[in-house]
């Protein structure tokens, strides 16, 4: 009885530290072993590989296997880049150019770059909406803008 509530607890903590992860694995032997796949299942083993073998520590320690020095938990690329440069965003939106401006959209792979630039433009007041506008929400509403 005792191993089977020790086995349920264990197996609790790995589908909590995979879910913690929002998507994301961390770095260690998993990520690197399972670099490049998608899917629920892939991200739940690589987690469990980078857990169980240890070796997340190292690699947070020694900055290999996948760790990035800096890096936000939990955010995308296109989030922390908003986050990191939110003001010189807004001036690029604003003017429709600028490096900033560039920047995200190869970050959103776009083919019609000018269009990209000329959409936010005119869809400023929707992208930053006060002062106060967190850059996850900045985030949402330049997706909303995107592919509205």
């Amino acid at each position: 009885m005792k191993k089977i509530l020790s086995l349920v607890a264990v197996f609790g903590l790995v589908f909590a530290s995979a879910e913690a992860f929002a998507g994301n694995a961390g770095c260690g032997l998993g990520s690197v072993l399972l670099k490049g796949k998608k899917g629920k299942v892939m991200e739940l083993l690589a987690t469990c590989l980078n857990g169980t073998s240890g070796n997340q520590t190292f690699a947070i320690t020694s900055g290999t296997s996948g760790y990035e020095e800096g890096a936000v938990i939990g955010m995308t690329d296109v989030e922390v880049f908003v986050a990191k440069n939110m003001d010189s965003l807004a001036t690029d939106i604003a003017r429709g150019n600028g490096e900033y401006v560039d920047t995200l959209a190869s970050m959103y792979k776009v083919q019609d770059v000018d269009g990209f630039k000329t959409k936010l433009k005119n869809n400023f007041d929707k992208i930053y909406t006060n002062t106060g506008v967190t850059s996850k929400e900045v985030v949402a509403n330049i997706n909303d803008v995107v592919n509205g």
